[in-house]
Parts: C-alpha cells; structure tokens; sequence
C-alpha cells in the first residue's frame, strides 16, 4: 500500500510538471497570425491548438481545419486548445506578396559596434605576470566602445590609444559603465598592454535567402552571426556581401558538423550591404546583380505550412541546384530560427555534404510552390537532420528596419 501511495504522488507530481510545461509552451504561440486574402490557411498550429472565433464576414471555414480570409485587414480570435480559449490573438490579412528566392553562396564581412572582449591574459610585466583588465574587473563578453574618450573601431587601434592611466566606456550587456585600467608594459615589446583579447568583426560564408523586389533588400542565413568565443551576437557597425564560390565541402557526420568552404569574389565585388543581425537572419540592401536573382516565388506563411515534401536551393558544387527535403514538425512555439524540424533527404545532396553543413544556413525552404522558409541549424548527432525558420519571422524582422 506504502508502495502504491509512493507511485501516486510520483505521478501525480509528473502529470503536474507536464501541464506546467505544456503551459509554457502554449504561452509561445505568436500573438500575430499572418493569412493571405483569398487563400487556403490551416487553422491546426499543433499541439492540439487551432484558431477560432474569427469573425464570420472576414473567413470562409471548410470543416474544422481550413479557413480563407476575403477581406484585408487585423481582426480578433482566439488560440484553443480544443474548445477551451488560452489565448487571444491578430488575425492579419494581407495581399499575396512574392520574393525573389536566391539559394546563392554569398562572403559575408561584419563589424562590431565596439570591441568584444573574447578573453584574459597576463602580460608578462618584470618577470611577473599580471592581468590589468581582470583587477580592473573587465569580463570576457564585455564590449568596449571608447577608450580615453575616443570610439574605437578595430583591435589594432588599441595599442595606439591608451595610456599609463586609462579610461574604458564599457557596455556590459544592456548596461554602461566606465572603468579606469593601469596597463603594464610588456617585457617581450615593452609596449603598454591591458591583458585582453578583443575582436571588431567577422567573415565567413553563408546562403542568401531571398531579395525584395520592392526596395532591393535581402535576407539571408535565418540565423545571427555571433562571436564565436563568448556566444554574443554582433551589433551591426559595417558590413558587405559579396559574390562567393564554392572551394570544397567537407561532409558532415555523427557528431562533426560539415561546412562549406568559399572564395570571395576575386574583384572583390561588393554585392550588397549588411544593415541588420539578429536572431532571424542577416538583413540589408542588395545591388542589382543578375547572379543574385532567383525566380520570383509567392510566400507562404506559417498557417499554409504542411508536414511533408519540400525542397531546398542551395549552393554546394558551384550552381544553384533543387534538393528534396521532408518537413517533419512545425513549431510556432518555438524560437525565431527553430520553427521547423526537417529532413534531407535528397541522395545527390546526401552524398555531396551528408545532409545540413555550416555554409547552408539561408537555404530557402519551397513548398507548394512557395517559399515558406530557409535552413538555420544542423543537429550535431544527425546531420541529416535540422531546423528551418518561417520565412514571415525573417520578412517581420526585415520590416523593422529603419
């Protein structure tokens, strides 16, 4: 009986932490439901949630699963778990609106907005190692904007800007602060050193999702460019695209991600530039350039997207090429980059990167013939298989762009 009672609590203890997590994760729902006028839309989002209660003049609804908005415009309705209401949202509709989908290997070149600190080190003062920065309380992830007053925009202006007593203007996540160093000389050089490593910018290869016909912007990756030592995103000072080309792949497995390896344009050919980095991709303004135009697709949004065949373009042997993919899971309720769960499952591509390789990120999704989407992520122990984001995720971040 003692046993049986212990077995009760467990699992009600259990029951109880699902629904609270069950909880969370319903609470992820978008506030906002992007619908095209006069097309299908399912009103299933997973989980057992659907949208109701949108007005009966706006929607044509086909049994319980498809509804088609007539009229433009943002109306009320509800999120349901069953019949049971959680959550109120947007009902935006808008007219179908089509992209140039590109699927192009692009060389990417970023700046920071100041100087991240990637790491600590002793400079060897009179036989003596000593560490400036770390007395004076500086951490890896910091990022310093001024010194001695003075912006500064590359590592190598460091050395020339401080003194035997100097001023650092730090921004420590969302906060400022200011903070006096006393550097020491160097015994290998004898220059004056704080005992930091920094880093202004970063360069890499990635695959451009889409242009806007409309103003010539882009977006690309469907993830941000961090620092590769403390995780932190880059702040957008500067920064290009240019026309890149495939030099060799190396092939993914269990465990070690795959990548692309690219050449920037030997002209150096600045394609575009680089206006915006965050969670949902790269974003700025392009050039025309007939290379990086693709065919002209109409968007699908979330509610059109389906589990099942898709495709991807990607760039991985010098062209752009077509490679078949499955849609395993969507999940609204997940981050910005992670709202779908897929699959390669083309043999050519198989073959030729194993699956999802770093240089992909970008890769436009095609369903339906519609772009619903691009690749973001590899999962480590299973190349074949990754994320995607919503293409409207991307499109609403473009949008803010001022």
């Amino acid at each position: 009986m003692r046993f049986i009672k212990k077995l009760s609590s467990c699992i009600l203890a259990l029951s109880f932490s699902a629904l609270i997590l069950y909880a969370d994760i319903l609470s992820e729902f978008p506030a906002e439901i992007i619908m095209h006028q006069n097309e299908s839309h399912s009103s299933t989002l997973g989980l057992g949630v659907s949208i109701r209660n949108i007005p009966d003049d706006v929607c044509v609804t086909s049994g319980n699963d498809t509804v088609t908005p007539l009229k433009t415009g943002t109306y009320d309705a509800t999120l349901n778990v069953g019949s049971i209401p959680f959550k109120k949202v947007k009902i935006n509709v808008s007219q179908p609106k089509s992209l140039y989908v590109s699927g192009q290997l692009i060389g990417i070149r970023i700046y920071n907005k100041g100087l991240i600190v990637t790491n600590l080190a002793p400079v060897l003062c009179q036989g003596v190692e000593i560490s400036p920065a770390q007395k004076a309380g500086i951490l890896p992830g910091d990022i310093i904007l001024k010194i001695n007053g003075q912006e500064v925009k590359s590592a190598e202006e460091v050395s020339s800007v401080i003194t035997e007593s100097t001023t650092l203007t730090l921004q420590r996540k969302n906060a400022i602060k200011t903070v006096k160093v006393t550097p020491v000389s160097d015994d290998n050089d004898g220059e004056l050193k704080l005992g930091l490593w920094v880093r202004d910018s970063s360069a890499g290869v990635g695959t451009m999702t889409y242009i806007n016909p409309e103003n010539l912007t882009y977006g690309a990756l469907g993830h941000g460019i961090s620092d590769s030592d403390t995780g932190i995103l880059f702040n957008v000072a500067d920064g290009s695209i240019e026309k890149s080309m495939v030099i060799s792949v190396q092939k993914g497995k269990k465990g070690s991600p795959g990548q692309i390896s690219g050449s920037f344009s030997s002209a150096g050919e600045i394609s575009g530039t680089v206006r915006k980095n965050c969670e949902a991709g790269l974003f700025g303004d392009v050039f025309p350039h007939s290379d990086l135009c693709g065919e002209s697709y109409p968007i699908g949004v979330m509610s059109q997207v389906k589990t099942g065949d898709a495709t991807i373009l990607s760039t991985v042997d010098g062209d752009v090429k077509e490679y078949k993919i499955k849609i395993l899971r969507t999940m609204p309720y997940g981050s910005a980059s992670k709202g779908l769960s897929i699959e390669i499952t083309d043999p050519e591509l198989l073959d030729k990167t194993g699956g999802i390789v770093q240089g992909m990120s970008g890769s436009p999704i095609i369903q339906n013939g519609k772009l619903i989407g691009a690749v973001t992520h590899v999962l480590v122990n299973d190349p074949t298989r990754g994320y995607g984001i919503f293409i409207e995720n991307m499109l609403s971040e473009a949008e803010k762009i001022k």
